[in-house]
């Protein structure tokens, strides 16, 4: 089979912004198989995986975004499409198409979303059911979610797993001390307000905020430090590197950081939240209730076990992205 032969697959990016679902796009790209082809539509501004095609590029606003993705779609006549999460954009698209869910937290804990963006999102949402012959969901929650919400048959959604393993670690951020518990903190859902309240009761560590943004009050301790948004060895030597890695969110459709944390061999904290039990397969101590006595107490647990002599084995990218060019293709 000539280069030109191989399958075609367009992965469509112009819903991807800061945060999992760049992570996704970047491991994507680094482990799709050689005899398919691939090319990147609406890549966002800076993004690079040396020797995949982008075809374009965020730019201009969101509406611009869509509007030229759109029409670069209509065109199409050969290959496949994957869109990385619901988009206006495949209003026209005239070949198979399936899109990734990753969750409805716009209409399930839409807490922090303007009414603009939930507005986009009903209207996004709706167009990729329409327009998509399969739905991969990234947990069985989402997939519960989506047909729950929007009433679906069961036989246009499957769940599809991300991988979990990271490069190796580089230096540690300088900024860090060396007692940290480290919590993911780019957006209201994940629970940042519980675990500056828990820290309180462990002074001899400093909560380290992920994700950049306002810093969150630190409860009169002081011992809150917010991190900028890391290249992936930082952020892989700031998990590795943690006391522990918390997750109290409120909402999650997968749960990817804790996953990540694990796998680094990290002890691991998550609320009651079934999403991030489904990624966790009950490897990470889980809170009792979404309360910050409650990840006090689970927070204690996780720093009295001992790391684990190897890490937990998780599904890895290559895995991921294998089953998934199978699943476009099927």
């Amino acid at each position: 089979m000539s280069p030109d032969d191989r399958p075609l697959t367009v992965l469509e990016c112009s819903g991807v912004g800061p945060g999992g679902i760049t992570r996704v796009l970047t491991e994507l790209a680094r482990h799709w198989p050689a005899d398919h082809r691939l090319e990147v539509l609406a890549a966002p501004a800076g993004w690079d995986v040396g020797g995949v095609p982008v075809v374009s590029r965020q730019g201009g606003g969101r509406e611009r975004t869509i509007a030229a993705a759109a029409a670069a779609l209509r065109r199409r006549r050969a290959g496949r499409v994957l869109s990385l999460s619901p988009s206006l954009a495949v209003a026209g698209v005239r070949v198979p198409l399936t899109t990734i869910v990753h969750d409805l937290a716009f209409r399930l804990w839409p807490h922090g979303l303007s009414r603009a963006v939930r507005q986009y999102r009903r209207v996004s949402y709706a167009t990729a059911i329409r327009r998509s012959g399969r739905l991969l969901c990234v947990s069985e929650r989402t997939r519960h979610d989506l047909l729950g919400v929007y009433g679906l048959g069961a036989d246009r959604t499957a769940v599809w797993h991300p991988g979990s393993d990271l490069s190796a670690p580089g230096a540690r951020p300088a900024v860090l001390p060396p007692d940290y518990v480290l919590v993911p903190g780019h957006a209201a859902h994940k629970g940042v307000e519980l675990a500056v309240e828990a820290m309180r009761d462990f002074p001899g560590h400093t909560l380290a905020v992920l994700g950049g943004g306002a810093r969150p009050a630190a409860g009169g301790s002081g011992r809150v430090i917010v991190l900028d948004r890391l290249d992936e060895a930082a952020y892989a030597a700031a998990v590795a590197g943690a006391a522990a890695f918390v997750m109290p969110s409120h909402f999650e459709g997968y749960g990817l950081p804790a996953a990540e944390a694990l796998r680094l061999g990290t002890p691991t904290v998550i609320s009651p939240d079934p999403a991030l039990r489904e990624a966790t397969g009950g490897a990470a101590v889980c809170m009792e209730s979404w309360t910050a006595g409650a990840l006090t107490a689970a927070l204690r647990e996780a720093l009295a076990r001992p790391r684990p002599a190897r890490p937990v084995a998780t599904r890895s990218w290559r895995e991921a992205t294998l089953d998934l060019v199978e699943r476009v293709w099927r």
